[in-house]
C-alpha cells in the first residue's frame, strides 16, 4: 500500500513539473485561416438581392457608412473547406447604429450566419435626421474561397 501511494504521489509530482514547462513554441493551435483554403463543394447558387428588396424597404434616405468592417471567414468553416452566403436585414436608427439584425436567408445553414450578424450589429452609419429611421435594409455577404466580400 506504502508503495503504490509512493507511485502514486510521483506520478503527481510528473504531471505537475509538465504543466510548469513553457509553452513549446509551434505547440499553440494553429488558425486554419493561415492555411490555404481548399474548398469541397462548390459555391452555392446566389438568390436575386433585388427580388428580396420590397418597394418600401430602406427608403426615406441615403445610407452612407461610416465604420463597416466585413465578418472574419469562421475558423471551422474555413477548415471545411465551406462556402456559401448569407443575407442580412437590419434596421437603422437615426444615430446611425443597427438594430434588429436577422439572418433572412443563409446557404448553408448555420455555418456563417453568426459571423454576419455580429458584423452587422457592429456597423456605424452616418446620423439621420432626428426622429427619421430606416428599416429592413438588406446586405448580403459571399464566403467564396477562404474570402469575404459584400454583394
Amino acid at each position: 500500500m506504502l508503495g503504490l501511494r509512493c507511485l502514486v504521489l510521483i506520478a503527481c509530482a510528473a504531471l505537475a513539473a509538465c504543466s510548469a514547462l513553457p509553452d513549446v513554441p509551434g505547440s499553440e493551435r494553429l488558425d486554419p485561416r493561415s492555411q490555404p483554403f481548399f474548398p469541397t463543394s462548390d459555391f452555392p447558387v446566389t438568390p436575386n438581392v433585388e427580388a428580396l428588396i420590397g418597394p418600401e424597404d430602406c427608403q426615406g434616405a441615403t445610407l452612407a457608412a461610416q465604420q463597416f468592417d466585413l465578418p472574419e471567414y469562421p475558423a471551422r468553416a474555413y477548415a471545411r473547406g465551406l462556402q456559401g452566403w448569407v443575407v442580412v436585414r437590419f434596421h437603422v436608427y437615426d444615430t446611425g447604429r443597427t438594430h434588429r439584425v436577422r439572418v433572412a436567408r443563409a446557404v448553408p445553414s448555420g455555418h456563417f450566419s453568426e459571423a454576419s450578424v455580429d458584423a452587422v450589429e457592429d456597423w456605424l452609419f452616418r446620423t439621420l435626421q432626428p426622429g427619421q429611421a430606416l428599416s429592413n435594409c438588406v446586405v448580403m455577404f459571399e464566403y467564396r474561397m477562404g474570402r469575404v466580400r459584400i454583394r
